[in-house]
């Protein structure tokens, strides 16, 4: 039960009734902290304020203060003028301590304030203020409020309420609501969502492994290399034939390097690496970014990787080569995305997961690299190179889910996502009508590489 007070009754040692019940809000929906207005991380700015939540870790710093400005107009400019000179050389301060990429601040006045506020110039540290008056239920914003910080509407509402007869939450069930939050809100989400069973993952893999055993039976009984099976061979099939620039990437090398045909083929090593590859990366990226992103950035660096490759060739550059299979390109797109986790999108994840994931990308990169220039004839190291950079560019703009520190997805980056999905769709259903086309009529051989 929620232990509540009337905003008319005054609870020694409680703040004021409006500020009780907008930090309520403060503390489960902004995921902001309660603190104690002596802690000497505050600085100047808490002993004049009444209550006040903060946002202390992470890359973005942020702090709600409510005060009890002066009755006197004229003593009132004075008093914001401080008030925000504080904010400012706080915020200033937690972006080097925390260290945060930007702070915003907001101070809620309890009683109306009519000054005039040129707002400050600070390219990190954005200040808003706001008036409330729970007696007349009115608000007024005199800087706006910074994003992802209570508005003037949120706040109006909360007078508002108050004004019509809801009872305020004292300060410890606030408190009790943070303790609350901060296991059942952060923690328990993202545990959940970092621990949930990779489905779309182990679908990929089950496709891969299918796909192989189809892919080398028929290889093993036409000897038709791999356009048979939506495979590229340029000069023979692949630039005219757009599909197979995503359908190539479900084949794999049968057995292990010049193993030989037979049921040798069987034991693929480039189908054994990519599948534990995949459930690797699986299990950070379908989580982190949801099935969506996941399948959508696969399928867009898969067609990446292969252009690349088609573009090496078409360039004569060194170590390019006519004929490319495998998921080896979508899969680095999968890791190029993880390296840009944090840094234009999804910066609240804690900085801690980011900084493991990125050092981990750079150290997958730099073993990748070091292995395709070591066995330069067997790698594409250009399919490589697309897809990683393609997945990047995707991390620019896409961000990871709201439960571990990202956002939902806009209408035009699901519109975008779902339409590569459906372009690689459309693509597989051009592999396997091809794929019927050939079991009626296989054709003569071609070379295989």
């Amino acid at each position: 039960m929620t232990e509540t007070t009337s905003p008319e009754e005054a609870v020694p040692g409680q703040p004021p009734a409006l500020a009780r019940a907008i930090a309520l809000g403060l503390v489960t929906r902004y995921r902001l902290r309660l603190a104690d207005p002596r802690d000497s991380r505050l600085g100047d700015l808490g002993p004049d304020y009444d209550l006040v939540a903060v946002a202390w870790t992470g890359t973005r710093a942020g702090l709600v203060g409510f005060f009890r400005p002066p009755a006197d107009p004229a003593s009132q400019v004075e008093d914001l003028h401080r008030r925000i000179g504080a904010a400012l050389r706080w915020g200033d301060a937690r972006l080097r301590i925390q260290p945060a990429g930007r702070c915003d601040i907001l101070l809620v006045a309890l009683s109306p304030l009519s000054a005039q506020l040129p707002p400050p110039a600070h390219p990190a540290v954005q200040v808003g203020v706001i008036w409330a008056d729970p007696g007349s239920g009115d608000a007024g914003a005199l800087l706006p409020p910074p994003p992802g910080l209570p508005g003037l509407a949120e706040v109006r509402a909360a007078a508002r309420s108050l004004r019509g007869g809801t009872v305020a939450p004292t300060l410890a069930a606030v408190d009790l609501a943070e303790r609350e939050t901060v296991h059942g809100g952060y923690v328990a989400p993202v545990r959940r969502a970092l621990v949930a069973t990779p489905r779309l993952t182990y679908a990929m893999v089950a496709t891969f492994v299918i796909v192989f055993l189809i892919e080398n039976t028929v290889i093993n009984q036409w000897a038709n290399g791999y356009l048979g099976v939506g495979g590229i061979y340029l000069g023979y099939a692949g630039g005219d034939q757009w599909w197979r620039f995503l359908s190539t990437a479900f084949l794999h090398v049968p057995g292990f390097f010049s193993s030989g045909p037979g049921i040798t083929s069987y034991l693929s090593l480039h189908l054994l690496v990519n599948c534990y590859s995949t459930v690797i990366l699986g299990r950070i990226v379908e989580p982190m970014y949801g099935r969506i992103t996941m399948l959508a950035t696969f399928v867009g660096t898969a067609f990446a990787a292969s252009a690349v490759s088609a573009l090496a060739y078409g360039l004569n550059l060194p170590g390019s080569s006519p004929e490319f299979v495998g998921a080896s390109g979508g899969l680095m797109g999968l890791l190029g995305l993880i390296l840009v986790l944090g840094r234009v999108q999804g910066k609240n994840v804690p900085v801690g997961l980011t900084h493991t994931l990125r050092q981990w990308v750079l150290i997958c990169l730099v073993m990748t690299v070091i292995i395709g220039f070591t066995f330069s004839s067997e790698i594409n190291n250009y399919a490589h190179l697309g897809g990683f950079a393609t997945g990047a560019l995707i991390g620019v703009v896409i961000p990871p889910v709201r439960a571990i520190g990202g956002n939902d997805l806009r209408v035009w980056q699901k519109t975008a996502l779902i339409a590569i999905i459906a372009v690689g769709a459309v693509a597989m259903l051009f592999a396997v009508v091809n794929f019927g086309q050939f079991l009626a009529n296989p054709g003569p051989s071609v070379p295989s590489s």
